[in-house]
């Protein structure tokens, strides 16, 4: 089942006309609303007092929903035809559907007095001003606290209605019987919904006089929550058919209005008072409402669809998902207004439809549709949205190539379902393809913002930073064309036709802007727009990434490293944020600050020998010897092979922390590693003296001395270790064979002079 596109039904009351006028007219009858347009207003040029062409030119803006034009065109058709009955029956009827009853009625009452009675008038205008009358009186919301005010409003509300029906019992214009009222019902179907669904019915009180909630199974708290909120539950089995069970729940409603929510939206607080008078104006037998989807924070996406709607006999809900109660609706040929009230959906965010397993339940009943009505495009359309909403793009786009070519185009769903296709193809990195597709809706005129930034986003991927900017312009442009946008390019309009994801023209659209204008090297513009959105979206993970990379090319290192930090608080972005900064402070050699987030990438990344060598390298950089050894023990701890000289540096990190015996273990691995390596036969002389064993020092100094004779420290510290065994003579030795080496090295002086005194002292 197709989504119902509801054209302006605008009946014509001109029955006779000039002859001039037969191909307009036959125009406007065909719905060639643009033409016939055109037709109208060149004959308007040469007939400047012809009321039928006026009217004709009035109704085929009428039929494109073009009421302010239609409405300054009636106001100069009347004072240029003054005394036109058909214009001012022309009037009134652009007065009841624009919800100016009031005033309506006095020209109305002039009509019927002047004795005009075209049926088709009568129908759409007297009998629904009547009813509009009728819902005023009955409201009980409407009552004044200053009583008898309320009881003058009721008279002259009675007295209005008396006066109608009279004049259409006396015209013989039959008052149908069907109900009139304000009384709204909340329907509702549920299973599981215990923690969303109180939220939900807090958000109707004061609005709905009755719940009826169809439960199609509850294993939780669902039945009990309804009915503490009064709600009547009917228990019913599920068949993996939405609209039956919301027929179920229509069956069981007793409103003259039904309002329509799930238990995982909320009526907008600000849109009660929208929904109250509403149920005023029985003129409508159903109002869109806007759905604004939210999929995850402050990234929204809207659609309209009517959510409430007059419960009138054979008005049923259709489709097995994705129900509508349109089509039912339009059969009746009564207008579908749009009410200025929007209802937040929290269903499709990324972890309610995981939880719910949302979509393999939506892709099983989609397909189960498709096997019964294997050419339905609405079917196609959402089996490629929910594969697009899954990520699965290689089905979205083969889907989206089973719509796409055969739509007409003014489906509301059209420029989101060709979005779809160039995202898909985008995912896949078939961006060839992707450009085409894009050229192909933009040449059938699709007007959607949505098909212009996929674009934009294309060209970005490619490198084309001009083009992309070109296709953000373009985007903008079609969102003031189709009133999502004011003429300002930045106020968001309500109301308008829009479907899709509103951040297309927010901020989306700004941080794309930014991408490209950073592509162009643009860098102070770019700049810009980043900090306007990071004020309105102070927390986005990828605007954090993004605005972070700018500003380290622009040198701005602390701030770079402020953003990324915040990043690293997003823990799906915590080991990106580390790489990041770890990268920022290493590509300008201040190892210092890059230490810590080299440690922390290095030990997320364990298997990785790249960023566990840049660890030991910042450490041993920043001689930070804690770091250094744990460095090198989670190196170890890897497998990685160490050569001699590293071991010989853990060594020496260990030595630096007193650690003695396990760097005694590291210089001892050295040796075993490389025998011939006199360094690490020192450090281990070095360990060996620390740990008091100055024997085995003398033994690694001398073999240290060995592969290295002219090393007058190693010679000093055999000395020393001399000393300390008291074997004076071999200290001496060792002392002066240094200072042969180094004539210079003082402590080696100073401990010779100790020596020579002990000799001395020995002997005497």
């Amino acid at each position: 089942m197709p989504t119902i596109v509801c054209r302006q039904r605008v009946p014509v009351f001109a029955e006779q006309y000039d002859a001039t006028l037969d191909a307009a007219f036959e125009l406007l009858y065909q719905e060639k609303s643009d033409e016939a347009y055109q037709a109208f207003m060149r004959l308007i040029q040469t007939h400047p007092h012809d009321e039928n062409a006026y009217e004709g030119a009035i109704v085929a803006l009428l039929q494109q929903t073009r009421w302010d034009e239609a409405q300054q065109l009636t106001e100069q058709a009347r004072a240029t035809c003054p005394n036109s009955v058909v214009l001012a029956a022309r009037q009134t009827w652009n007065w009841i559907y624009l919800t100016r009853e009031s005033e309506a009625y006095p020209l109305v009452v002039q009509l019927l007095e002047r004795g005009y009675r075209n049926p088709d008038w009568l129908r759409e205008v007297v009998l629904p001003l009547r009813n509009v009358l009728i819902c005023h009186a009955s409201d009980p919301r409407l009552v004044s606290t200053k009583k008898q005010k309320r009881q003058q409003q009721l008279a002259t509300l009675l007295k209005g209605i008396q006066t109608l029906e009279h004049w259409l019992e006396r015209y013989q214009f039959p008052i149908p019987d069907e109900p009139v009222g304000v009384k709204i019902t909340l329907s509702m179907i549920a299973r599981n919904e215990a923690p969303y669904l109180e939220e939900c019915l807090k958000s109707v009180q004061g609005v709905v006089d009755e719940i009826v909630l169809v439960d199609t199974g509850s294993e939780d708290d669902t039945p009990r929550i309804a009915e503490r909120f009064g709600a009547k539950v009917i228990r019913a089995e599920w068949h993996n058919d939405f609209a039956a069970a919301r027929n179920i729940a229509l069956q069981h409603s007793t409103g003259d209005w039904i309002l329509v929510l799930d238990a995982d939206e909320r009526l907008a607080p600000e849109s009660k008072q929208a929904i109250l008078n509403a149920a005023r104006h029985p003129q409508f037998v159903g109002y869109y409402l806007e759905i604004l989807n939210e999929i995850r924070d402050g990234d929204i996406f809207m659609h309209r669809i009517v959510r409430l709607f007059r419960r009138l006999p054979g008005v049923r809900w259709e489709g097995a998902i994705h129900e509508q109660i349109t089509p039912s609706l339009v059969e009746r040929q009564a207008r579908i207004a749009t009410v200025p009230a929007q209802i937040r959906h929290l269903g499709y965010r990324s972890e309610i439809m995981t939880r719910r397993d949302k979509i393999r339940r939506n892709i099983e009943i989609i397909q189960r549709q498709l096997e019964r009505e294997p050419d339905d495009l609405f079917h196609k359309f959402n089996l490629a949205n929910t594969y697009f909403t899954a990520g699965e793009y290689e089905q979205a786009a083969y889907w989206a190539e089973q719509v796409c070519p055969y739509l007409r185009g003014d489906e509301d769903y059209a420029g989101q379902i060709w979005a779809d296709w160039i995202g898909a193809l985008l995912n896949l990195q078939r961006y060839e393809e992707a450009l085409q597709v894009g050229a192909d809706a933009l040449a059938r005129g699709i007007e959607n913002p949505m098909i212009h930034h996929t674009l934009a986003l294309v060209y970005l991927q490619l490198g084309y930073y001009q083009k992309a900017l070109e296709m953000l312009e373009a985007a903008r442009e079609a969102a003031i064309r189709i009133g999502l946008l004011a003429p300002d390019g930045e106020t968001l309009l309500a109301g308008s036709s829009y479907v899709g994801d509103v951040g297309v023209v927010t901020y989306k659209w700004r941080f794309a802007y930014g991408r490209a204008l950073r592509g162009l090297g643009r860098y102070e513009e770019a700049s810009a727009l980043y900090q306007r959105l990071l004020r309105e979206r102070p927390n986005d993970p990828i605007l954090l990434l993004d605005y972070g990379q700018l500003l380290q090319v622009q040198g701005a290192y602390d701030d770079a490293e402020s953003l990324f930090l915040q990043l690293a608080e997003h823990e799906s972005y915590r080991l990106t944020a580390l790489q990041l900064l770890a990268k920022l402070w290493w590509d300008v050699g201040d190892y210092a600050r890059a230490l810590p987030y080299v440690r922390e990438v290095a030990l997320a990344l364990p298997h990785e020998q790249a960023w566990a060598e840049r660890w030991l390298h910042a450490a041993q950089e920043t001689e930070d010897w804690q770091s250094v050894a744990e460095a090198y023990a989670h190196y170890a701890a890897q497998e990685y092979p160490l050569a001699s000289e590293m071991y010989i540096n853990w060594g020496r990190a260990l030595w630096q922390l007193r650690d003695y015996e396990n760097a005694l273990r590291c210089f001892t691995a050295a040796i075993e590693l490389n025998p011939q390596d006199a360094n690490a036969f020192l450090n281990a002389g070095d360990a060996l003296y620390q740990l008091g064993a100055y024997a085995e020092a003398a033994d690694a100094y001398s073999a240290g001395i060995e592969r290295d004779p002219y090393n007058a420290q190693a010679w000093f510290t055999l000395g020393n270790c001399y000393f300390r065994m008291g074997v004076y003579d071999a200290a001496k030795i060792a002392y002066e064979q240094a200072l042969a080496i180094n004539p210079y090295h003082e402590q080696t002086q100073h401990n010779l002079e100790l020596t020579r005194e002990r000799i001395r002292f020995t002997a005497a």
